[in-house]
């Protein structure tokens, strides 16, 4: 009787807060294991889509996709339609709890014209469910979410309503904001100690790219006036940043263009240059950088993923997710998606 109890309030963890407090720490961490039970999925969703309705892969692009069968043969299959009606949208993609969050925002029409309205959403994979949660408290685009003790923290981006590329003059926001799933409501935490230097700006991916390992969230930017990349420290406990030195240069790795931070032990770098990708690595504890491996060169470009030192990212030229095995750098196409690749997020559901 109590498995069956537990099993339903682990499927229904976050809609039913008030009854998981009344339970002792135990019983909680059982519901939050028994949300990871089974079989991890692949799944992708475009996370901006700058079309009108004009173009008919806009109503097509309005889908959450799965891999059902292998990474290797499989084909994609929607899960769920986004819960919104709009031909235009920007949001970041994270998973916690086995919950799927968008951050974010998108275009609705006003009585003179357009607006971007900020918007959240969170998808319970078990229900099948799409609610409505607590948008951010500024107006981002192209800013990294990052899971962390329980949290999500946002980080970086720029104005929401700037449809233009940006350049040298588009501000970089240095406020992060954190997220109580529990509470559902976001506060301002410590920012982002960008006081004298300033990191590259990209529609690649998301500015500045972010990870976390242990209790801690990893930034990483290049620094506009040296080309340097910089990773920051931000301690949740303490509610503090650090410097992590030394700066990779470009000397010790030709990599002007930034894709993606994983970690495993340590963390992962993923960028490229005209001629090849390139891996490296940092230790977190020696604070050394690791070797550098040049590999395939691909044009990855939106939101991946790093799980059992396999990325996982969206390939522009592939049409599909790229899967590259992080021990022999190995790059590999999984079966296209139903939808062209513009600036997509992958990441793993259990369902």
């Amino acid at each position: 009787m109590k498995t069956t109890v537990l099993t339903y309030l682990s499927r229904n963890m976050l809609e039913l807060p008030q009854i998981i407090r009344c339970l002792s720490d135990d019983e909680k961490q059982d519901i939050v294991h028994l949300r990871k039970q089974g079989d991890q999925h692949l799944c992708s969703l475009r996370k901006e889509n700058l079309s009108s309705w004009k173009d008919l892969e806009t109503e097509s692009a309005r889908y959450v996709f799965t891999l059902k069968g292998s990474e290797d043969s499989g084909d994609w299959h929607a899960l769920t339609e986004l819960p919104f009606r709009a031909d235009k949208w920007c949001f970041t993609t994270v998973v916690l709890y086995n919950y799927l969050y968008i951050i974010g925002g998108y275009r609705q029409r006003i009585k003179r014209g357009w607006e971007f309205s900020m918007a959240s959403f969170r998808y319970n994979p078990f229900t099948h469910t799409w609610v409505a949660t607590s948008p951010l408290i500024k107006h981002r685009r192209h800013f990294s979410a990052v899971a962390c003790e329980g949290c999500i923290y946002a980080v970086g981006g720029w104005y929401l309503d700037s449809l233009v590329t940006p350049d040298s003059s588009t501000a970089l926001y240095t406020a992060v904001e954190c997220y109580d799933p529990w509470k559902d409501t976001w506060r301002f935490v410590s920012s982002l100690p960008l006081t004298d230097f300033h990191f590259t700006m990209s529609l690649s991916h998301d500015v500045p790219l972010a990870a976390s390992l242990g209790h801690c969230i990893y930034v990483l930017g290049s620094i506009q006036r040296t080309g340097e990349k910089l990773l920051l420290q931000y301690n949740t406990k303490q509610d503090t940043w650090t410097e992590l030195l030394p700066t990779l240069t470009r000397a010790d790795a030709d990599l002007p263009t930034l894709y993606c931070l994983g970690a495993t032990d340590q963390l992962l770098v993923i960028g490229g240059n005209n001629s090849n990708n390139v891996v490296t690595s940092f230790c977190v504890q020696s604070q050394k950088w690791g070797k550098v491996h040049r590999t395939e060169k691909a044009a990855l470009a939106g939101q991946g993923t790093v799980v059992d030192d396999q990325l996982l990212m969206p390939s522009i030229e592939h049409n599909s997710v790229a899967r590259m095995d992080l021990q022999t750098f190995s790059l590999r196409a999984l079966p296209p998606l139903p939808i062209p690749i513009r600036y997509e997020a992958t990441f793993y559901l259990y369902l």
